[in-house]
């Protein structure tokens, strides 16, 4: 089922806004907290309703700008063709634990000195602890081309609710060629999603006896098909009997939507160049960045200064390490 236009708008207008950002209806400036979370996600999400459960009303903030809650790892269903675009997403009202305070700002500046947050309405929330839970920024801009090739025909990436529904829709188009699915180099929000959505879109083209005229490509920036060996070990040989090409230590730099090119980068011989036509290309591509904490990456504890050191936290959404071991 694919989103009517007004739909279509309300999403977008939607994840600009959640992406922009950071996070109650209250308008009490100067409000003070035990604990404040900033972001509204899973991990956000989490965090508020163990400790607001603990600590009571009113002793919990959550700072998030966005209307509508999204389940993520929904998204590579939805590319699927298994599920729609709205069964991932909730009013975040309906998301948020009841007992936490919802401040529905964009948090502006951080002043860890003074053990507070600044939002965009002039508003001061001091916090005695803090979790940062932002999540990671979508950067497509970072690949030459990209963003504009998403509004043509058989590009689309998962990890945005505005380009996910362009997946299923090149399954749907396709008709021979290449299908490429690509690991960038950069920090990702799951690091099985990109193989995930390549094996459903092989079982759909076999399904609807495209499969034949396929050449499916998994074209990664990883020295590794996965970064847990055992694992690692049992996809090399699904992807043997499955009859797709894996090409390692290959970054997409580059998207040509005129030509319906894609130019990767040898990573291991960076003046090295390779450009690969496409039928429907399937792009699973996510840059991340501007988002960045310097965190301790075994306690997940922010470095800071002095005893405000163990006062700032960053949640496991915001804080994503690179899979290859």
């Amino acid at each position: 089922m694919m989103l009517s236009r007004s739909g279509a708008l309300a999403v977008r207008s939607s994840w600009l806004v959640q992406q922009t950002a950071a996070l109650s209806t209250s308008s009490v400036r100067n409000k003070s907290y035990e604990l404040v979370v900033v972001g509204g996600g899973a991990g956000g999400c989490a965090t508020a309703a163990k400790f607001s459960s603990k600590l009571g009303k009113g002793k919990v903030a959550v700072i998030e700008p966005a209307d509508m809650h999204y389940y993520q790892p929904m998204w590579t269903l939805v590319g699927g063709g298994m599920k729609t675009l709205e069964n991932s997403g909730k009013p975040m009202s309906q998301v948020l634990p009841k007992k936490a305070d919802w401040i529905k700002q964009r948090v502006v500046s951080f002043d860890p000195a003074n053990n507070k947050v600044m939002t965009d309405d002039g508003q001061e929330i001091n916090y005695q602890y803090l979790v940062v839970a932002l999540g990671l920024q979508l950067n497509f801009s970072k690949i030459k081309g990209l963003p504009e090739a998403f509004e043509t025909p058989g590009v689309g990436s998962n990890y945005s609710p505005l380009y996910v529904n362009n997946t299923f829709e090149s399954l749907k188009n396709f008709k021979q060629g290449n299908a490429i699915f690509t690991f960038p180099a950069t920090p990702i929000k799951c690091a099985g999603a990109p193989q995930k959505i390549m094996y459903i879109a092989d079982e759909y083209l076999r399904k609807n006896g495209k499969r034949d005229k396929a050449n499916i490509i998994f074209n990664t920036s990883l020295g590794v098909i996965f970064g847990v060996k055992k694992y690692a070990e049992v996809l090399w040989e699904v992807v043997k009997e499955r009859n797709l090409t894996v090409n390692l230590r290959h970054n997409l730099i580059e998207v040509k939507p005129d030509s319906r090119e894609a130019v990767f980068q040898n990573l291991d011989n960076p003046e090295e160049f390779k450009t690969f036509e496409v039928g429907k290309v399937r792009l699973v591509a996510s840059s991340a960045s501007g988002r960045d904490f310097d965190v301790h990456l075994a306690t997940t504890i922010r470095k800071c200064y002095g005893p405000l050191e163990e006062e700032i936290w960053n949640a496991p959404d915001g804080s994503t390490e690179r899979p290859e071991r």
